[in-house]
């Protein structure tokens, strides 16, 4: 006979012989596992985020490497030529334990390169970047991967040679600059006291001639830099300056204006539903529209014209509105007044021309429209890319008649004049831009002018 409690000690008893006899191997999975967590063979992989297989005078990259196991120990960056080596960037990190994310696992560096402090030669060399885990492997030294790239170094800047440039400018004129480069790049033109004018290819002159349509501004009184700069895919700068004179012009400076209610109570429900930030009594909420919305919209006619076509797109002089007066003319100073007080000064970036109420507005020569819509002071306008830099603006329109992208000829109805924007009575406010900068209309109605100082040029 079988005692209960007997039958259930044998199996406590084989079951803690059984325990007994697994726990080495218990202990082997454990020490196996953690060998091969310790002496896992995995290399870390390094790659490049950004292209660096050229290098100027300075230039950044960056790099990254994943480690997913034992983790970053070490990481070397070094530029080799020759038998000379450059340490770029050295970093040791700090074991965080002893089996997974031992060091960081992922790891990025942007890497700044002033070139002309490291001693190295224009041409050929490696890119090395030394990465190393955690890893018991390799003698517990950890896996080592090593990463290596071409690059070429160039300092030298393009040779840039002045062909011609305008002997004199006027304020607020314009002209036209060549000049040649002596090797590809990436970026071109010509500055005039800090302004960019950026350059397109004449091929029928040649290869590596360009030129650049320039401007003054109408208050400047003197130029104190005017120079072609050309940059290549290096970074490499290279410069040729040149001289001009400037031709003072002479523009009416004390052009009345009296802001009157009647006046107010007709426009500033049209501003006030485009800029709804306009506050205050209706004179201060005029002399906003007057100043920060001009500003706002000056810089956003600037803004569309900074992108012009590399090819030319007009032909011969540009025409005026037909059987129009000339009501303002370009760079009038005007002082403005409100029951005899002084309350704002402005310059008129352009030329008002009257004719009949609602006339037909041509395009003045040929192009394509880049702006057609609503804009502040100037209402309804439209905007003409005439190519190399060439734009003529069309403001105060009762009815915009074109699109944006659309190509127009030389008298092509583009709308019809109006008093739209900062308008008291129905006319067209014409401009010439070069680049984004307001230059005077007088001198593109002016076929010998035009002849003169740009179309012999670019013949």
């Amino acid at each position: 006979m079988k005692l209960k409690g007997h039958g259930k000690r044998e199996r406590k008893k084989s079951s803690f012989i059984l325990f007994l006899k697994l726990i080495p191997v218990i202990a082997l999975i454990g020490a196996v596992g953690a060998g091969v967590m310790l002496y896992e063979r995995e290399q870390p992989h390094v790659s490049m985020v950004n292209d660096i297989s050229l290098l100027g005078p300075s230039g950044q990259f960056t790099f990254s490497i994943i480690d997913e196991k034992s983790g970053l120990q070490w990481v070397e960056v070094a530029l080799l030529q020759g038998e000379k080596k450059v340490r770029l960037y050295s970093q040791t990190f700090i074991r965080q334990g002893y089996f997974s994310a031992a060091g960081e696992n992922k790891f990025q560096e942007k890497i700044e390169i002033n070139s002309s402090s490291l001693g190295l030669k224009d041409g050929e060399m490696e890119l090395l970047i030394t990465a190393r885990d955690f890893s018991f492997w390799n003698w517990m030294n950890g896996n080592e991967s090593h990463f290596q790239t071409s690059l070429t170094l160039d300092t030298k800047p393009p040779q840039v040679f002045v062909m011609e440039s305008p002997r004199a400018i006027k304020q607020g004129g314009a002209g036209v600059v060549l000049y040649r480069i002596g090797e590809d790049a990436v970026r071109h033109g010509v500055y005039i006291n800090g302004f960019f004018n950026p350059g397109f290819p004449l091929e029928k002159k040649g290869a590596g001639i360009f030129g650049a349509m320039i401007g003054l501004a109408f208050d400047q009184d003197s130029i104190n830099d005017a120079h072609i700069v050309a940059i290549d895919k290096a970074g490499n700068e290279g410069r040729a300056s040149f001289g001009m004179i400037v031709r003072n012009a002479k523009f009416r400076k004390n052009r009345t204006i009296n802001v009157g209610d009647g006046f107010l109570q007709l426009k500033l429900p049209e501003f006030r539903n485009h800029y709804p930030d306009m506050a205050g009594e209706d004179v201060e909420q005029y002399v906003f529209t007057n100043s920060e919305v001009r500003k706002r919209n000056n810089q956003k006619i600037r803004e569309v014209c900074m992108a012009s076509a590399p090819e030319r797109f007009w032909e011969g002089r540009f025409s005026r509105l037909g059987r129009s007066s000339t009501q303002a003319q370009f760079a009038d100073h005007r002082t403005y007044f409100y029951k005899g007080k002084e309350i704002d000064k402005q310059v008129h970036l352009g030329t008002d021309l009257a004719s009949t109420k609602h006339a037909e507005v041509g395009a003045a020569n040929h192009g394509r429209i880049v702006f057609a819509e609503y804009l502040g002071i100037y209402g309804n306008t439209v905007i003409i890319d005439h190519g190399l830099g060439l734009f003529s603006l069309y403001s105060h329109l009762s009815q915009i008649a074109t699109a944006p992208d659309v190509m127009v000829k030389k008298g092509d109805v583009i709308g019809l004049t109006g008093i739209t924007g900062m308008a008291g009575g129905d006319h067209l406010h014409f401009s010439v831009l070069i680049n984004g900068l307001f230059v005077n209309p007088l001198e593109w109605w002016d076929a010998h002018w035009l002849d003169l100082n740009i179309e012999s040029i670019l013949k």
